[in-house]
């Protein structure tokens, strides 16, 4: 090896150095620095008593249906409106008979669906289901708040995280309701967020909101049907955890179902992700 190929060498060397030295101990070009650097999205709501407010809050769009077997399926998709973060949305859904009578709850927060949080201009569907078998349900109304509020900075980095409904599979000939809907599921978030459910909206073939409903995602399921058979819809849980950073094929089996008008192909999906266990 001759000195001036030899010089080369070991001036590469010490630049090397230098570039590691000043990188932190990390080659720059690698990434390292960026994947070390703090997650700003708090584990937890960052003020001890967020104020109440309303009106922030609208519901853009609702419906439901009601089967011959009694099951009524709601759904709505709700906007915040506002500049804040809103924060633990109630989102009720009330019935009325022909005459406008609202019909009382057979269980009580049966209607009610609990948003955990939602950003500014953004959207988000909420659904739930209810049997009334001996009365014929006109009319519902959805509504939601009031609800707490948190600067937008107070959520550091925090994006919505995103589903793409995939398919559907209705399992149970005996009752075409049960649902299994595959969505695929987009986080660009720096860390895992708190999975609480995931809401299904279902429209029927003109983009009417049909009913929805939710539920937990990624769950396995296998029940025994009215014939003594072992039905396995989903064997295993999903590959990762839902409101986790990254991308995944998951699943969500609605704990009422899908309406029988529900056309599967307009089913929109929406995980509800918070900060972290409350």
């Amino acid at each position: 090896m001759n000195r001036n190929r030899l010089a080369a060498i070991i001036g590469t060397i010490i630049l090397l150095g230098a570039l590691v030295f000043v990188a932190g101990g990390k080659l720059p070009w690698t990434g390292g620095p960026a994947a070390d650097q703090p997650c700003d999205i708090p584990g937890r709501l960052p003020v001890s008593s967020p104020a109440v407010t309303s009106g922030l809050i609208k519901v853009v769009e609702q419906g439901f249906s009601q089967d011959p077997s009694g099951l009524v399926s709601l759904g709505a998709v709700v906007e915040n409106t506002g500049a804040d973060v809103a924060y633990r949305i109630p989102v009720r859904f009330r019935l009325f008979d022909a005459a406008h009578h609202e019909l009382p709850e057979t269980t009580a927060g049966e209607l009610s669906v609990e948003i955990p949080l939602l950003l500014p201009g953004r959207r988000i569907g909420a659904g739930t289901g209810a049997y009334r078998r001996n009365t014929q349900v006109i009319d519902t109304e959805a509504g939601a708040g009031p609800n707490a509020w948190l600067p937008r900075a107070a959520v550091g980095s925090l994006t919505p995280v995103t589903a793409t409904y995939v398919r559907s599979k209705r399992f149970y000939p005996d009752n075409p309701g049960y649902i299994d809907v595959h969505y695929r599921e987009t986080s660009a978030n720096c860390r895992a967020l708190d999975h609480r459910a995931t809401a299904a909206i279902f429209r029927d073939r003109t983009g009417r909101i049909a009913g929805g409903d939710s539920g937990p995602a990624g769950a396995p399921l296998t029940f025994r049907d009215t014939h003594g058979h072992d039905v396995v819809v989903e064997p295993q849980p999903a590959a990762g955890s839902s409101c986790s950073p990254g991308e995944r094929e998951t699943w969500v089996i609605p704990s009422v179902g899908a309406p029988a008008g529900a056309d599967d192909s307009r089913t929109e999906v929406y995980p509800y992700c918070g900060l972290g266990p409350e």
